[in-house]
């Protein structure tokens, strides 16, 4: 009797196990069918949202034709069918007839934001929503056409082919993404992409003077243990000598000969916060650099660039001095601890560094590492960074920023302290700049008006770990962008 209980209650426990497997079966059937029947539908209403597109740039015409047939009849209680024509028919007056539509981004199943592009080479934004029980076009918005820039296009691609890593941005403060990136963004590649800037985050420490209001006639009295290796402009702007004005050209000192810059000036010199402004952007000064941080504290600065939009701020922390980065690349033993060392303890391990001897035949002069011993930051920040400054609206820092000549010249059609600079098409009212040039790194940072008052940011960095750059190149490589004009 016994056996047969069993054997029973086997044969329930399998008739449970056969139901549930079944149950799990179905189960998987229909999860199937609903991402199968949910992709079928994504697919179909971006189907229907493009063909919406076309149908909409086929009536940016002389005479727009069958508007009705297009638009669901509760759009025209909003505008009058004559109003609608009139739009789509300044629109083609202005841009040209439409030759492509590219899908930007779809927001959900019923609207979309696409890209027109024109006979007359310009580029129409335009977003649009469909109802969803009658698949018409419920709502459209056009913004500003712009001119689609092959230059631009061009320096993209060329910029990509370079070994190594690069990045770079253009944008104009104070509008809406054309294309629905940052506000403002123009162009961009690996525009968020992080690099070893160089000099560069001389901007932060600018930025930071603004921020916690330091007056420029704040009085600095220089020490002898404050002071760094001599600084520079990029010894690269000697291959371009014939573009600057004469004295332009920075040459590093002779070993047997006097300190450049800061680090030859007596002990106690007395300084303003303006003079080490202006020798920290105009002439890379590094003491000068080191004594602002000093002055703003590092921890200050540190706070702010959260402010600056710097999207990762651990990566600037610490804050380094100049001083601190050359004595770091001058010991592998103390490079090694120092990047072993929690976050934290950095810190005390930098004021400990600072009694070793700083001398520039000890700086090893290699690119390995750059991602480690250095500032690091994304094009797009230092164009935020660029942006506070700009908001700022401080005459004595634009003005500062102004007298730091790049590689490359500009003509300024007014206002401006480089007004020597010359660049064939350029026609720029004000160009801010500030770049950074170190083995294995490369970066240039612009601040730019246009003749019609617009403000825009320019950065493009290149960083390679195992090769030296080729500095003429990539200043050449920008140059076009600075000619290519974008408005």
């Amino acid at each position: 009797m016994a056996i047969f209980k069993t054997v029973g209650a086997d044969a329930k426990r399998a008739d449970k196990i056969t139901r549930f497997l079944i149950r799990s079966v179905l189960a998987a059937a229909g999860l199937l069918f609903f991402c199968l029947n949910s992709f079928a539908q994504k697919n179909e209403s971006a189907a229907a949202l493009e063909s919406a597109a076309r149908l909409l740039s086929a009536q940016i015409a002389e005479k727009p034709q069958n508007l009705p047939g297009l638009f669901d009849k509760n759009f025209f209680h909003r505008i009058s069918l004559e109003k609608l024509s009139d739009i789509l028919s300044g629109i083609y007056k202005s841009n040209g007839r439409v030759t492509a539509v590219r899908l930007e981004r779809a927001d959900s199943a019923f609207s979309a934001h696409f890209i027109f592009e024109t006979e007359n080479n310009f580029e129409l934004p335009a977003a649009l929503s469909l109802d969803p029980d009658t698949g018409k076009i419920s709502g459209v918005f056009f913004t500003t056409a712009y001119k689609k820039n092959l230059l631009l296009q061009e320096f993209k691609e060329k910029l990509v082919r370079l070994e190594g890593k690069t990045g770079f941005i253009l944008r104009r403060f104070g509008v809406p993404s054309p294309t629905g990136g940052a506000e403002g963004e123009l162009a961009g590649v690996n525009e968020n992409g992080y690099f070893a800037v160089g000099s560069a985050f001389k901007l932060y420490v600018l930025g930071a003077l603004l921020e916690k209001g330091v007056r420029w006639k704040t009085i600095v009295h220089l020490r002898e243990e404050q002071k760094s290796l001599p600084g520079g402009r990029p010894s690269a702007t000697t291959a371009l000598a014939d573009k600057l004005p004469a004295g332009d050209v920075w040459r590093a000192p002779k070993a047997d000969g006097p300190a450049g810059g800061l680090a030859g000036w007596p002990d106690a010199s007395p300084l303003t916060a303006h003079t080490l402004s202006v020798m920290m952007i105009s002439e890379s000064d590094n003491t000068a650099a080191d004594l602002l941080i000093e002055t703003i504290g590092r921890k200050t600065l540190e706070g702010y660039l959260q402010k600056f939009g710097h999207s990762n701020p651990a990566l600037m922390r610490p804050f380094l001095k100049t001083s601190e980065m050359f004595r770091l690349k001058s010991d592998t033993e103390s490079v090694l601890k120092y990047l072993n060392l929690p976050p934290g303890d950095k810190y005390g391990f930098l004021s400990e560094l600072a009694a070793a001897p700083l001398k520039a035949e000890a700086v090893k002069k290699s690119s390995f590492g750059i991602d480690k011993i250095e500032w690091m930051a994304s094009p797009a920040d230092l164009c935020r960074l660029m942006e506070y400054i700009y908001k700022k609206d401080d005459k004595q820092a634009l003005d500062i920023l102004a007298m730091s000549p790049p590689p490359v010249g500009l003509r300024l059609t007014g206002g401006g302290v480089n007004t020597g600079l010359d660049m064939e098409t350029g026609n720029f009212f004000y160009a801010g700049y500030k770049g950074g040039s170190e083995p294995g790194v490369l970066n240039m940072t612009w601040l730019l008006k246009s003749k019609s008052n617009a403000w825009y940011c320019l950065s493009a960095s290149w960083n390679n770990e195992k090769k030296n750059l080729d500095e003429n190149k990539f200043f050449e490589l920008v140059q076009s962008v600075l000619r290519a004009g974008w408005e």
